[in-house]
């Protein structure tokens, strides 16, 4: 039977690269009282696959794993089970019981993201109409750095379905994106903040978070 888990890495565990988060969830499951299905072979492994790795640096309340048991448990047991064990940070929400599942990875098409700008000046209102205006331009461009190690210029704007800028004064401002995402088309938030930071002054951007609140997955 394969359970497919929705979890959430909170800021205690946001510099925990994505490699790291695997071995860790292995670690932890193999604690468990939990029925394990492992792989056969020479070095045989837990049966966990993962949806869209989450960048270092950013948070999340909807990420997604599968793990495959020996036999039928109860989904509450198997969200308990791993919680008991999982170091704080992350923390299993919810749990689906599946009789076959397509790759992970696979299914992911489109991502929410929340980007909080905190400000060190009360003129939010130009800061978000020159970010509107960034935005908003036929090309966003930004610099991503190529495995040749030298810099390459691209357009984020067709991987970006939606953007709002929302002022909620008191010196915090936030980029919600909605963008495409998975293996074939995938927006890295990053470039937003990248974009973020060519319009706010360094002196006036005090800090940003990156917030992850939704993956969408097509089951077809």
């Amino acid at each position: 039977m394969i359970y497919r888990m929705k979890f959430e890495k909170r800021d205690e565990v946001k510099y925990i690269g994505h490699l790291d988060t695997m071995r860790t969830f292995t670690r932890c499951i193999k604690k468990t009282n939990l029925p394990i299905k492992f792989s056969s072979g020479f070095n045989p492994r837990v049966q966990l696959a993962f949806a869209l790795p989450l960048a270092v640096g950013v948070t999340s309340e909807c990420e997604y794993f599968d793990l495959e048991l020996n036999g039928d448990v109860e989904c509450q047991e198997v969200i308990d089970e791993l919680n008991k064990n999982f170091p704080d940070g992350f923390k299993v929400l919810t749990c689906e019981k599946l009789e076959k599942a397509k790759g992970l990875m696979s299914l992911v098409t489109e991502a929410n993201y929340e980007i909080s700008i905190l400000v060190s000046t009360n003129n939010n209102e130009e800061i978000v109409a020159k970010l509107n205006e960034a935005f908003n331009k036929e090309q966003v461009l930004v610099t991503k750095q190529a495995k040749n190690g030298k810099e390459e210029e691209i357009d984020i704007k067709p991987l970006i379905i939606d953007l709002q800028v929302v002022d909620l004064n008191y010196n915090t401002i936030i980029v919600k994106v909605h963008c495409l995402a998975g293996s074939k088309n995938n927006l890295n938030p990053n470039y937003v903040v990248q974009v973020i930071k060519s319009v706010v002054p360094e002196e006036e951007l005090d800090d940003y978070n990156i917030h992850r609140k939704k993956l969408i997955l097509n089951e077809q």
